[in-house]
């Protein structure tokens, strides 16, 4: 068991999770393609000035062939424009809980995009096991809620979010072909194309020069920016290139989970046994992740 790759995993889940507080404190005051934009955009900046400072000598973007771009253009595309879309869509008719189960399938996808990608890398039973255990520990979260779901609504709501995590699956599998180059110019790249892409749509929709934010909501935005979009793909990255796609998509099983547990910690909520229960069946299923 490699230390780095579970410390990485666990990070990433810590800073995914802890967004929903921040997000909750400026979503009011701010649109949502907007806020998307800031980030990508702040991101871009934050990884722009590690890169400055960073020791490899390595080419520079202009150096980087059209098939590159072309990747980083299909990872923003896969990652950042078309799942917001479609989350934002699709949680008009289903709740919260649901979209979270169903985003939760991102793992399993994964693991079939993965075959049929690479039809020759063999994937460890204990592999299946991990993805599906997981998955059932983030059902165990959602427990009470589970009972009273419904899927008499739009249909095209649930086709939406399991859009979504097709689309997070596929970026994870182009992720791990993205060159040889620093994980820090990697989602700079990726970022800025992210960018680029939501502007538009944040002015086509939204008016993203005409919102009232406070000072604190100004910072909450740029913690936003720089941690929860650039750092934690740098990070992303990374754990994708020490391991796999497959285990990497194993932090969408711990954002819901750290979620509830920062939401407990901070702001004093209820402790609840199926909180519990996950937390235990989570961490086992990542525990034999990496059994071969």
């Amino acid at each position: 068991m490699n230390t780095i790759n579970y410390l990485l995993l666990l990070g990433i889940g810590i800073i995914w999770g802890s967004q929903f507080f921040f997000v909750d404190l400026v979503i009011g005051s701010i649109t949502p393609i907007t806020l998307a934009a800031y980030k990508a955009m702040l991101g871009t900046v934050t990884l722009a000035i590690l890169h400055l400072f960073h020791g490899n000598k390595e080419k520079r973007s202009a150096g980087l062939s059209r098939k590159v771009w072309s990747l980083f253009i299909w990872i923003a595309l896969l990652e950042a424009v078309i799942p917001f879309i479609l989350i934002g869509w699709g949680q008009q008719y289903i709740n919260s809980s649901t979209a979270s189960i169903l985003l939760g399938t991102v793992p399993i996808f994964t693991l079939i995009f993965m075959k049929i990608a690479t039809p020759r890398e063999k994937l460890s039973p204990w592999k299946w096991v991990s993805i599906f255990s997981g998955f059932g520990g983030l059902c165990l979260l959602f427990g009470p809620t589970l009972s009273s779901l419904s899927f008499s609504g739009n249909i095209m709501g649930y086709l939406a979010l399991v859009g979504a995590s097709m689309s997070f699956a596929l970026s994870l599998i182009l992720l791990k072909h993205l060159p040889p180059i620093s994980s820090i110019l990697a989602m700079r790249n990726v970022l800025f194309v992210a960018s680029v892409l939501l502007l538009p749509l944040a002015f086509l929709f939204e008016d993203p020069f005409h919102i009232s934010l406070s000072w604190q909501q100004v910072i909450d935005v740029v913690i936003l920016g720089v941690v929860q979009a650039g750092i934690v793909y740098m990070l992303y990255n990374t754990l994708i290139r020490r391991t796999n796609a497959a285990f990497a998509s194993l932090t969408n099983y711990l954002v819901p989970l750290f979620g509830i547990l920062l939401g407990t910690l901070i702001l004093g909520d209820q402790v609840t046994w199926n909180s519990i229960a996950a937390l235990v069946v989570i961490f086992i299923s990542l525990a034999i992740s990496e059994k071969r």
